[in-house]
């Protein structure tokens, strides 16, 4: 059963969408972007896909950026293919996971070094 979560009898109060100063401030934000990604350096891991077209035997170098609430993010020179499995290892511990989302990088440099920016949701085996 849904709930009815319309704001329509909330007001926000007036806009001025003609007024130079909220011009200027539209402007200096139109190219911001928001990165998730921490500064600390990230953790080299093994990866291999497990499953799909793409599934082998062979493992590949990615780098572990976070992981949270269940969730890897791993920045790697290739986009993973959505919604397959992948064996991440590192030491002797090895994890599985599906990719939920895949980008290029958007950090300076990224685009250079041709890092793509991987989301995988962890699975319990």
């Amino acid at each position: 059963m849904g709930h009815d979560k319309s704001r329509s009898g909330v007001s926000v109060g007036d806009v001025n969408w003609n007024d130079p100063r909220l011009s200027d401030l539209l402007h200096k934000v139109d190219s911001w972007n928001i990165e998730q990604r921490n500064q600390l350096p990230g953790e080299d891991v093994e990866i291999r896909l497990v499953s799909g077209w793409n599934a082998g035997a062979v493992s590949k170098p990615a780098v572990l950026i976070s992981e949270l609430d269940e969730v890897m993010v791993l920045a790697t020179r290739f986009p993973l293919p959505h919604g397959e499995e992948v064996q991440i290892s590192k030491h002797a511990d090895v994890r599985w996971a599906v990719v939920v989302q895949e980008r290029e990088g958007n950090r300076a440099g990224d685009r250079e070094q041709g890092l793509f920016v991987n989301w995988l949701r962890v699975r319990i085996r």
